[in-house]
């Protein structure tokens, strides 16, 4: 009440001031009514940048879980990812990307926002160059521009990748000659070392990302490239880690989509048997995540009547069910819809925010958990680890690869059991971590070539990678690892997708682009045809 009374009293005042006014000029060119760009508040901007950048991961995450077995597949991959599969993401990439560019303009001219710019340039950045993964192709320099541009032509992924290694170098000087803050960080709370420390990590992801195709993006000598990054100011410290907290409050929603999926009515996907496999038989001993990572809601056995498993006897079937209440499905399982909400295993509380495994055996949604305050994690320490291992092995870089596996390992195994601060019995002991670390060093030690070594280094990444499943898609297409990977049922010979079509809502509206086939392959991937299932 109070409020109005006011806004009504100021109206008032103004009104009255002119009517008091001579008024001459009726011949207005501009509407009042419409904010031009540069009346815009760069805070309000770049919130909403940091805001639809993690929208934009989190869309892609949730459509690549199943394709890459962290989540049950349950169609082919032609309809798993379909034409419309990418048409959220789309929408907030392109929006994110005119709302950039106002921010970007703004700074021209204003050197109190150069920390605001910097951090701008690198969050898109980071889009720009996972919509090329994820598309091969995309409309860039015309986009955002109807007026002129009503329908944007493709832009090479080889030279926005060039663009974005310019904007990361323009990013880095710019926050070294910064002396202000932003309003809002929601990623490093005005930590500049913590942003150059990402601005360094995320050029060397792309370099080993694009390590099979340096050539083509003018990169002389990646090695060199590299090496020097290794010497920078990189994520090597959890505290780094480059992610987006989630919050436990549904009004607006801001819980993370795993907890959405499994702890308001029941699950609603599930959860894939052979990573159930991977944490719980692969090794001699259990993966020390696996309570983390996963949630089960029932001891009851699924194949104790009626059958609520339909795999149970079918023998084209891998695993159907792993075991030890563990209970979801194999990659091309379609026999769905058994109301079995409330018995399949589930997220756990790491990163998704949901409840740890302590043998509780009750739905989800009637668990004591941590109300869907997760996390996004984006590019961590150990991602960074791996990522060295693998330039280490592959191309000769600084660093023993069998102790940045170990670094890389037990990066993450301090992430996750430390998050949501487990107190059970049942939670994981160091000794569980040296045995875990010590079984993965002797395999990779009495590995007898090269390629089996990148399969151990790259296997540990797609465990460590478990709600980022954008790295485990992009290092399956560069290296075709895990080796073991469970094929679709029922399908010998998949048609793997190398890259997504395009969003449908774009090629109906921009006569400039034709829908892809999901054969086509982003430039970097220079593996042959079929080589992935």
């Amino acid at each position: 009440m109070k409020r109005t009374i006011k806004y009504i009293g100021t109206s008032l005042v103004t009104i009255m001031l002119l009517l008091a006014c001579e008024v001459t000029n009726f011949d207005l060119q501009d509407d009042p009514n419409f904010l031009k760009p540069e009346d815009s508040d760069p805070e309000l901007l770049l919130n909403e940048v940091q805001f639809l950048f993690h929208k934009v991961i989190e869309d892609l995450v949730i459509n690549t879980d199943d394709i890459m077995r962290y989540e049950a597949m349950t169609d082919s991959y032609g309809d798993t990812v379909a034409p419309d599969v990418l048409n959220l993401a789309w929408e907030r990439f392109y929006e994110a990307l005119l709302i950039s560019r106002t921010i970007d303009n703004l700074a021209e001219s204003n050197t109190n926002l150069s920390f605001h710019n910097a951090i701008n340039k690198l969050l898109m950045g980071y889009l720009t160059v996972t919509l090329v993964d994820y598309n091969g192709k995309i409309p860039y320099s015309q986009a955002s521009n109807p007026e002129k541009f009503p329908s944007a032509k493709l832009d090479e992924g080889t030279a926005l990748y060039r663009s974005v290694f310019t904007d990361i170098n323009q990013a880095i000087a710019d926050i070294n000659a910064s002396t202000s803050d932003v309003s809002l960080d929601l990623f490093y709370d005005n930590d500049k070392d913590h942003w150059i420390a990402f601005a360094n990590s995320l050029k060397l992801r792309l370099l080993v990302q694009s390590r099979m195709a340096s050539d083509v993006l003018g990169i002389t000598n990646v090695k060199e490239e590299i090496n020097t990054l290794l010497k920078a100011n990189l994520i090597d410290d959890v505290s780094e880690d480059f992610q987006y907290t989630y919050a436990a409050v549904d009004q607006p929603e801001s819980r993370h989509p795993y907890y959405l999926r499994s702890y308001i009515t029941g699950a609603t996907e599930y959860a894939s048997n052979y990573f159930m496999w991977l944490l719980k038989d692969s090794k001699s001993i259990r993966d020390p995540r696996i309570r983390y990572y996963l949630y089960r809601q029932s001891n009851i056995d699924p194949f104790s009547g009626p059958p609520y498993l339909a795999c149970q006897g079918d023998p084209e079937v891998d695993f159907c069910y792993v075991g030890d209440h563990y209970w979801g499905f194999d990659h091309g399982e379609t026999r769905t819809g058994r109301g079995d909400n409330v018995l399949r295993t589930v997220y756990g509380i790491y990163p998704g925010g949901g409840t740890f495994d302590e043998d509780q055996f009750i739905g989800a949604p009637n668990t004591s958990n941590t109300g869907g305050s997760g996390i996004l994690p984006i590019l961590t320490t150990s991602y960074i680890k791996f990522l060295s291992a693998e330039a280490a092995l592959k191309l000769d870089t600084d660093g023993d690869p069998a102790t940045l596996l170990e670094e890389s390992i037990r990066a993450s195994m301090t992430k996750v059991l430390n998050y949501g601060g487990v107190t059970s019995t049942l939670a994981t002991s160091q000794s569980d971590v040296d045995d875990y670390v010590t079984e993965v060093l002797t395999n990779y030690n009495n590995a007898t070539s090269d390629d089996e070594r990148l399969d151990i280094i790259i296997t540990e990444f797609y465990l460590a990678g478990y709600g980022n499943s954008i790295e485990a898609y992009n290092a399956y297409r560069r290296t075709g690892y895990p080796s073991n990977i469970q094929i679709p049922i029922g399908d010998d010979n998949p048609t793997f997708p190398r890259s997504f079509p395009y969003a449908s809502a774009e090629v109906e509206t921009n006569g400039l682009i034709s829908q892809k086939p999901n054969t086509d392959k982003v430039f970097w991937d220079k593996n042959p045809d079929g080589f992935i299932k």
